[in-house]
């Protein structure tokens, strides 16, 4: 069995009615603590863009490589991300949906089709809920399932990337997910990680743990 790490990481803003001992899990995933109070939101971008990439992979060049996964992503109160933690409740329905898709991509040895770009246009209700950053925190929650097959290994993939982030640490509105399976076929999954990380963060990820 080989031993894999997936660093499901949580980036999270801790918000006025946390106190600083507070610790965010999203379950599967890790947890990050802050020790400061959150700004209010001055300017929002176009558009949330997220995009998920296998960055490494042996079996690039080999045919019948590919990849797929279904994926939703769904505009929840930072303050239900805290009660659902706290409480061990799922996140799955929390929220509201803003996307709901698939996607199979074959042929990876084209960047294009070893990456997915997700784009949601900041209009509308999206707008509104994100104009209101001071009086009501948002956070983004994707639910996703991931299937790789890497032909050079002969080996099927199959786990969950499943992520919080907050438009507060992405103000350009840009998140991205690396996906690396290594030449041992061990994988990792990592993100997203925001450019600059104010002080106090501690990222923690999950220990290494057995996959398959």
């Amino acid at each position: 069995m080989q031993r894999s790490f997936l660093p499901l990481i949580l980036i999270a803003v801790l918000a006025p009615f946390l106190s600083t001992s507070d610790c965010m899990n999203d379950g599967a995933s890790g947890a990050e603590r802050i020790q400061q109070k959150p700004t209010p939101q001055t300017s929002l971008p176009a558009s949330i863009k997220l995009t998920i990439e296998v960055e490494e992979m042996p079996g690039f060049d080999k045919a019948g490589s590919f990849w797929e996964a279904g994926y939703e992503i769904r505009l929840v109160d930072w303050r239900t991300i805290v009660e659902r933690t706290k409480s061990g409740a799922d996140l799955a329905d929390a929220g509201i949906p803003l996307i709901q898709s698939s996607f199979s991509h074959k042929l990876l040895a084209g960047k294009e089709n070893r990456r997915l770009l997700v784009t949601l246009p900041v209009k509308d209700d999206l707008f509104q809920r994100l104009q209101n950053q001071k009086d009501n925190p948002q956070s983004f929650s994707l639910r996703s399932s991931v299937r790789l097959y890497d032909a050079q290994l002969d080996r099927n993939y199959t786990f969950k990337v499943d992520r919080v982030w907050q438009i507060k640490l992405f103000p350009e509105g840009d998140a991205h997910i690396s996906i690396k399976i290594k030449p041992d076929g061990a994988f990792s999954v990592f993100g997203p990680m925001p450019k600059t990380l104010p002080p106090g963060y501690t990222v923690v990820g999950t220990s290494p743990r057995d996959q398959f």
